[in-house]
């Protein structure tokens, strides 16, 4: 009887944690990969939230008002607002945390990539010395 319930968890904890990655459906980028699809690399700050109900395309979410402290690629200036959809594949923020983000255009939205590379930038020091080595070999600048 022990072993069956050994056998049953185990199962159990095999099939959500492939769920759990499932909203993964580009799997996980590396740096650069993300870096070439993303429209805009920024580092910014969470500045405000606002709750947004659901519309025609997508689930309801927050919307995030990030105060733009650096632009690693793009153009954006000053703030931007990103949309996390209240879904498996959310990229949830503090108001006043800083993070660095790699940014798409979907469906009228900015939104992050949940399975990418953005992150708080305290934990993502890796990442955002990848991405101005990147930029430096792109365009020759720092």
């Amino acid at each position: 009887k022990m072993k069956k319930k050994i056998i049953i968890t185990a199962i159990i904890f095999l099939m959500s944690s492939s769920i759990a990655t499932a909203v993964c459906l580009k799997g996980h980028l590396s740096i650069a990969e993300e870096y070439a699809d993303s429209q805009n690399v920024i580092i910014g700050k969470v500045i405000e939230k606002k709750d947004i109900p659901e519309s025609d395309n997508y689930y309801d979410g927050t919307n995030y008002t990030i105060e733009i402290q650096e632009v690693i690629k793009g153009n954006l200036i000053n703030t931007v607002f990103i949309f996390s959809e209240n879904s498996s594949g959310r990229f949830p923020m503090s108001i006043g945390e800083t993070y660095i983000l790699f940014i798409y255009y979907e469906l009228g939205r900015y939104q992050i990539d949940s399975c990418g590379n953005s992150g708080l930038l305290s934990e993502k020091q890796n990442v955002v010395q990848n991405v101005r080595q990147l930029k430096q070999n792109i365009d020759g600048t720092n």
